[in-house]
């Protein structure tokens, strides 16, 4: 692969394909994207750049413009889409000739993902003067997307053409489109070990060199404040600053992202429309039953918005080595136990250190997705 960093890519995936093909065949390739799009940031656990929809139309005629062919250039991969209509858009020929003049035999390797629609149709591809001038590759994987009775149709993406509810993959296309996802997942985790960074920022060109502006840079976490608990909310807060050191060093995120804690009186929760600027929120057990507990998460659940809503833990301080919380989660949220010191201190439970190091691991997930909707 390119030694070109990740995170200056802007797509993780070009798609190229005929829009009649799409349009002929229940929109196929979009659905194919909108499930690539769904599942593989999911499997890596982080925030990735959006594939990037190529379409092509009939009634234009001409070369790529020169901003296709730079979308082309800031995709990590390219996946083609064949069928009938894909052997006669010069729009598809042309997007790959740029991509083979950009990666040459070895970017057909290691980098383009070949989805057959119609086994007739990509034999004819193959035979084409165009493809073997182009790729005099002969042994690259083609993807079999085309049902095993009738090779020119495509297989269904969602189950009982749930064309408007799109709820039910089908088994036979996520059976195939896993292994075009973990395959892609694994190059995507290989370059990323390589250069031994987890970027904060996905979308932004060269990352590495861009200081972000402060707001930016900080991670809001919003910890209660608690009358019966409040002098603890020092040492609770640097404990959770220490724990987001141990991840974002691990990590080596990059650039530099810093938490702050900040307080969140719950007696004025009602007078906050929303909780946009949160990347996560700790509520205290302190004295609260389960059942206050959970009225104040349907609370604060509301007012955290955003399709990547901001995580949500409990901290319950212990008085004592027997004083244990009645469960170890409220309606989803975990419980991560502190020990209370007579000096005002309080420390997370060795036991429960893993637990509040997955609570900031989520933080950073929100933080990286609030980033990627700022414009880079």
């Amino acid at each position: 692969m390119s030694e070109r960093a990740f995170a200056s890519y802007r797509y993780c995936a070009f798609i190229s394909y005929a829009s009649d093909d799409d349009a002929a065949w229940n929109s196929f390739v979009s659905c194919f994207t909108d499930e690539l799009n769904l599942a593989l940031g999911s499997r890596l656990h982080m925030t990735l750049p959006p594939a990037h929809l190529s379409g092509d139309d009939p009634l234009t005629k001409g070369s790529i413009t020169d901003e296709l062919r730079k979308n082309i250039e800031d995709s990590f991969v390219m996946f083609i889409f064949v069928h009938d209509s894909y052997l006669l858009s010069g729009y598809c020929r042309q997007e790959l000739e740029h991509f083979a003049s950009l990666y040459g035999e070895a970017g057909f390797r290691e980098r383009l993902y070949l989805i057959s629609m119609s086994d007739s149709a990509t034999q004819k591809l193959l035979a084409s003067d165009d493809w073997k001038r182009l790729c005099p590759i002969k042994d690259l994987v083609w993807q079999k997307f085309f049902r095993e009775d009738k090779h020119d149709r495509p297989i269904e993406i969602y189950a009982s053409n749930a064309r408007n509810k799109r709820a039910v993959v089908a088994e036979a296309f996520w059976n195939r489109f896993v292994d075009v996802r973990e395959d892609l997942a694994d190059r995507i985790r290989a370059v990323l070990a390589k250069e031994q960074v987890a970027s904060a920022y996905p979308l932004a060109a060269a990352v590495r060199e861009v200081a972000l502006p402060e707001d930016q840079a900080l991670v809001r976490v919003y910890i209660e404040n608690n009358t019966e608990q409040n002098k603890y909310w020092d040492s609770m807060s640097q404990q959770l600053v220490a724990s987001w050191d141990r991840v974002a060093s691990a990590l080596k995120t990059e650039p530099r992202l810093y938490l702050r804690p900040t307080g969140l009186p719950m007696n004025e929760i009602d007078k906050r429309p929303m909780l946009d600027d949160a990347d996560g929120v700790v509520l205290l057990w302190g004295a609260k039953t389960p059942d206050s507990l959970a009225a104040q998460i349907k609370k604060v659940e509301p007012k955290l918005s955003g399709p990547n809503y901001a995580p949500g833990v409990i901290a319950y301080l212990m008085e004592g080595p027997d004083d244990l919380p009645v469960a170890s989660s409220v309606t989803n949220w975990n419980v991560v136990r502190f020990l209370a010191h007579p000096d005002g201190t309080a420390s997370v439970l060795q036991e429960d250190a893993p637990a509040l190091e997955v609570f900031v691991s989520n933080v950073l997930v929100r933080k990286r997705w609030r980033l990627t909707q700022r414009e880079p």
